[in-house]
């Protein structure tokens, strides 16, 4: 079977109309048929990437007791420090008694836009709110918004690309996601001290919510797997500087399943691999404006056939994911 595919997209930056089409082809190919990719020639930069990683390597290490004071719990968004085992990704898919996923999480997101519907929405509110920041270290709030502001720019060009792929006008996503209301997580996977319990893993099967998902990671045991067309797990390991690309629901329904958002899951370490297997994740989910319209694209339905979803508000279908993921908290 063939891996994940690697796409350099160096030439939908400085490559002619010719290469920006390739660009686009090969980048639509591997959204149909894996919906993940490992993504190179992005110009993120690569010190960006690192200073992330080491500020928030800095957070996890700090005392459980300094963490909590930055909890989320309590807090309107949900904003901040989650302890681990209390989420649950396999919830959001209907398995509504498994364990806490093996991982502890900080969560951020886009700042709330003044007068924006989801500053109003009943159903929003719990969701949409100004980001907490630990007081050490001191600069990782400033490095986690300038880190998602930059992805936020590298997700509306893959979004460009996306558009062309589908046949259709590059900005046509452009109006759509001109106020995301995108998060920011850190996923951090300490060593195992116990056996973990009956179907408990690092992160439990699911797909993503939003449009594509930008993970930076580690090449560390107990890694991401994602489940092949034909059922297979398959391990993808991650290239130094790529990002590993992939769908998310909403893209899924405005393609009308013909682009996949992929069940992934990241499995459990061998007991005996120590402080080797610890792994860090940082994770952009980009999430379009809260009232875009997730529909059928027109060039994505045949001619006398229906839409497989009824539509719905981006940021309705988030909002009711996060409640899922965030229910073991609530038992």
């Amino acid at each position: 079977m063939e891996d994940v595919p690697v796409i350099d997209i160096s030439a939908w930056f400085n490559g002619s109309e010719a290469d920006r089409r390739v660009v686009a082809r090969t980048f639509g190919e591997a959204c149909e048929k894996w919906g993940f990719l490992l993504l190179e020639g992005h110009g993120f930069a690569p010190e960006l990437m690192g200073r992330i990683r080491d500020v928030t390597y800095q957070f996890f290490d700090l005392p459980i007791e300094e963490k909590m004071a930055v909890a989320a719990a309590g807090r309107t968004g949900g904003r901040g420090y989650y302890r681990v085992a209390s989420k649950s990704h396999a919830r959001t898919l209907g398995a509504k008694e498994a364990p806490g996923d093996l991982r502890e999480t900080y969560f951020s997101g886009m700042e709330p836009v003044a007068g924006d519907v989801y500053t109003t929405a009943p159903s929003a509110l719990r969701h949409f709110a100004a980001n907490v920041w630990p007081a050490e270290p001191r600069e990782m709030g400033a490095i986690w918004v300038q880190y998602m502001r930059a992805c936020n720019l590298l997700a509306a060009e893959l979004l460009r690309i996306s558009a062309r792929a589908l046949e259709l006008p590059e900005g046509w996503f452009d109006d759509k996601i001109n106020r995301p209301i995108s998060t920011l997580t850190a996923q951090h996977y300490p060593k195992l001290e116990v056996p973990p319990e009956p179907g408990q893993v690092r992160s439990g099967a699911h797909t993503d919510f939003g449009t594509l998902t930008l993970l930076m990671t580690e090449d560390k045991p107990g890694g991401l797997q994602v489940q092949s067309f034909e059922g297979e797990w398959r391990d993808v390991r991650p290239i130094p500087d790529a990002f590993i690309v992939n769908l998310g629901d909403m893209m899924s329904q405005w393609t009308n399943d013909r682009w996949r958002s992929t069940l992934h899951r990241v499995v459990n370490p061998p007991m005996d691999a120590g402080v080797s297997a610890r792994r860090l994740s940082i994770v952009y989910f980009h999430t379009p404006n809260y009232d875009a319209r997730i529909e059928c694209i027109p060039s994505c339905v045949s001619s006398g056939t229906l839409p497989y979803y009824a539509p719905i508000l981006a940021g309705e279908h988030l909002a009711e994911k996060l409640r899922k993921t965030d229910s073991v908290s609530r038992n």
